[in-house]
């Protein structure tokens, strides 16, 4: 099994190197197109990424040569998801948020990411690297650090008792670090020359991107349907994106206010909202 697997019993096992064999492959899959438009937003479908998964989850990766790289985004985005331990660790969620917003704040991230243990150091650096050339090529993957750091915030950085005013209170934080990370990448994330390399290397090995970007050329020519279903995609997407935006506004309504009232009634429409959208009936209904 590789997903919801620790990363250190993972990199205990024969053919492991550095980081986990799923992150090498998928960022190494993908990291050839970072300007690919809606990465991480345009949603891959929750029956064909479960396939995918079953099948990594069996040992054969070469399940992932050829897949939509949306697919392949979805399925790493999974992985994360599924770890018992956050990537960035529990022990120092709340040195990551005491540092938000701080003046110093990039200094004192490169100090905190020194601190994780080897593994998730590593891996979080490839997955950084990896976001920040999507933000750059923000013109054509409409993607920005924003975006992204709402994406990956409560993936990556978590509590381990986790609370709805605490929920609230700290999206906006962890947003604002991992937007802080992946805009100063190069000045947060190596800690000198080699490892920059080293980070580069692990997810860019030359056969493996060849391979890829040979896949790539055949999916640039879309039927009108699969271009219908892009579309109705990205239209989707957009709206989650609203929503988004909506509870980072009530995040900070909740954090600004005084009163006992106002504070219930926030927290009212947040489990309203949660409920609606989580629910597997919900999910089931609109299938």
């Amino acid at each position: 099994e590789v997903f919801g697997v620790p990363l250190e019993k993972i990199m205990a096992r024969s053919g492991e190197d550095k980081i986990p064999s799923i992150v090498k492959r998928t960022l190494c899959y993908l990291n050839h197109q970072p300007s690919l438009e809606g990465f991480f937003r345009v949603s891959a479908g929750v029956k064909d990424v479960d396939t995918l998964k079953e099948k990594v989850n069996s040992g054969d990766f070469s399940a992932l040569d050829g897949s939509d790289p949306h697919l392949v985004a979805g399925l790493l985005k999974v992985y994360f998801i599924d770890l018992p331990e956050p990537l960035l660790t529990f022990d120092l969620y709340d040195n990551f948020i005491d540092v938000a917003d701080t003046a110093d704040c990039k200094a004192k991230l490169k100090e905190i990411f020194q601190k994780l243990p080897e593994v998730n150091k590593l891996t979080a650096a490839c997955l950084f690297y990896f976001l920040s050339r999507v933000a750059n090529a923000e013109a054509q993957s409409k993607m920005t650090t924003n975006n992204l750091a709402i994406v990956f915030g409560q993936i990556l950085l978590r509590p381990k008792v986790e609370s709805l005013v605490s929920l609230l209170r700290h999206s906006p934080k962890i947003t604002s670090l991992l937007k802080c990370i992946i805009e100063n990448y190069e000045e947060i994330i190596p800690a000198n020359i080699k490892e920059a390399e080293l980070i580069v290397d692990l997810i860019s090995p030359a056969k493996q991107a060849k391979s890829a970007l040979s896949t790539a050329g055949s999916e640039s020519k879309l039927s009108s349907e699969q271009q219908k279903l892009k579309n109705i995609k990205l239209s989707v997407d957009d709206s989650i994106q609203v929503v988004l935006d909506r509870l980072d506004e009530m995040s900070k309504e909740l954090a600004s206010t005084t009163s006992l009232e106002e504070t219930i009634e926030i927290a009212k429409r947040v489990r309203t909202a949660k409920r609606f959208l989580f629910s597997k009936e919900n999910e089931g209904n609109s299938s």
